[in-house]
This record gives structure tokens, sequence and C-alpha cells, in this order.
């Protein structure tokens, strides 16, 4: 309580916020995804030609990081300065909004055990905030002196609700690293499928794979032109390269004799892929999409092409 006579005395005000590790980690990780918005939007070495594929994933990339930012900064600037004649509101990325002693005519409490709780004015102004805040002890005295009759109403209401009397440390942090987890997932299949697949069509290589069987399937497809349709492919099984799928020049007329020859001609063959999905495919250690195959030439060493 020793602060809270300071803040009555007028020796100096008390801040009332929350904890900072969380936004200022989310900042950093918002300010790494709109570095790579900017980096997406001005180089040509991962889209080749594909300029509409670069406009609008790279501006993608810059709403999220714009948007993670704006959210986290205004995480760490949202705070309530308790002076012994005012509170000075720091909502968010607005401006600070002052309210002086008999403004507040009513609160209220919202959230998960009734958490958070919020104060308005006559104006339509006012302030919110989780009870376990730093200092928020600080809050409630300045509260029962100067908004009197309208706080001991809200705290006799607010005694017959069902209120968290601790903090749920696990559970919050869990939702962080369920909500880190979801954004970055969100991220790296949209757009980060289609900026792989667009590196991909901008950067193939030809590698060397032992085909040892063939069969024709059906498989999702994967681009954003139809996402969620299907469309014949012929699925390879090889020593060196692992299960791959050739769906490009594959069509429900050609599939079953394309099948059957590479099926009846095992061996190694020169296959078309894309360089960064193959070389994602080879070293990743958890699961990611096929890299994409364009053509299966020739066999490479003189094998028999059926």
């Amino acid at each position: 309580m020793g602060e809270t006579a300071q803040a009555v005395a007028g020796a100096r005000p008390v801040t009332v916020r929350g904890g900072v590790i969380a936004p200022i980690a989310w900042t950093a990780l918002c300010a790494g995804v709109l570095a790579l918005g900017v980096w997406l939007a001005s180089t040509r070495l991962v889209f080749g030609g594909a300029w509409f594929t670069q406009l609008w994933t790279s501006g993608l990339v810059l709403v999220a990081g714009v948007l993670g930012l704006y959210l986290s900064i205004g995480s760490i600037r949202n705070r309530i300065r308790v002076f012994p004649d005012r509170l000075e509101v720091v909502p968010h990325m607005r401006r600070t909004v002052t309210i002086s002693p008999g403004e507040l005519v009513g609160f209220s409490a919202s959230g998960p055990g009734n958490t958070t709780i919020r104060g308005r004015t006559a104006r339509g102004r006012g302030f919110s905030t989780d009870r376990f805040r730093r200092h928020h002890d600080v809050l409630v005295r300045w509260l029962e002196q100067n908004a009197t009759e309208p706080w001991t109403a809200f705290t006799t209401f607010f005694g017959k609700l069902t209120v968290d009397r601790e903090p749920r440390r696990v559970r919050n942090a869990l939702f962080t690293l369920f909500s880190v987890a979801f954004f970055l997932t969100t991220l790296s299949m949209f757009p980060g499928l289609p900026v792989m697949i667009a590196y991909d069509d901008a950067h193939q290589e030809q590698v060397t794979c032992t085909i040892t069987s063939a069969r024709a399937v059906t498989v999702s497809n994967r681009s954003l032109k139809g996402v969620g349709s299907s469309h014949p492919a012929v699925s390879l099984e090889t020593t060196d390269c692992g299960h791959l799928t050739l769906s490009r020049g594959i069509f429900a007329d050609n599939r079953d004799a394309v099948a059957r020859r590479y099926d009846r001609a095992p061996g190694p063959y020169r296959l078309t892929v894309g360089g960064g999905g193959f070389w994602l495919w080879q070293h990743a250690s958890v699961p990611v999409p096929e890299p994409t195959v364009y053509s299966v030439d020739e066999p490479a060493t003189g094998a028999p092409t059926g």
C-alpha cells in the first residue's frame, strides 16, 4: 500500500499496466514479418516474371506485419497513470484521455473470469484494465475516493459474479503459444505456399531419381486456381528422392498410360523439379509439401523406356 499512499499524496503518479514481455516478443515477430514483406516486394530473386503473385503475396505479408505491429505496440502503450487529481488513460494507439474525479458514471466487468474492468464517462470516454495488472490496487483506491457512488454500486454487483481469484498463467501462456503457432502456420501456408510455387517455377533444376514404381492417382489442387478441387496425377516412388507426384501435363486421358510407362520401366530418370521445394523436401525435419515435378525425361543411364 506504500505506492497507494504516494499516489494519493501526490508524490508521483503510479502506472497500471500489464506485462510487456509478450507484446515485445510479438513486436519483434511482426517486425520480422514486415521486413520479409518489404524484401518480397523488392526482389526478383523469388518470383522471376510472376509479378502478379509477387504483388499480392508481398502485399498480404506487409498487411499482416503492419497489423501485427499496430496491435502489439498498442498493447505496450496501453496503460493508466494514476494521479491524485486525475487518471491519464493511454488506450492502445489512440491519444491520451484524461479523466477527472466525478466524471466516471458506470463500470462493467467482462472476459473469462470477469477479469476485465471497464469504466465510462457520460461523454463516452473511459478505460479498460485487467484486475491482475500491476498496481491495480492503486487504481481501485483512486476510484473509491473519486468515483464513490458508481464504484460502490459496481462492487456490490461484482461481488455476486463468478470471478477468477488469481490469474490463469498457464492458460494465458498456452493461448500465447497457440496464437504464435497459428500466426506462423497461416503465413507459411497462405501466402507461403504460393510464394514457394512461384519460386519453383522460376528456379527449375534437373535431378536424377531412381523410379521403382508408378501409379495413377487423383490429388488435391494446391494452387489458388481451383483450390480444394482435384486433378489427375501420377504417383512416383523412388529410392533416392522419396515419394514424388507428377501432375504437370497429366490429364484424365493420358494418366494411366504415363503411369504404366514408368511402372514397367523402373530405373534412374532425369526429373525437372522446383529447386526450392526439392531442397526443402530433402532437408526439412518436419512434414512439408512435395516439390513440384515439371517433367520426367528419358532414363539417365540408358534404362529401358518401355
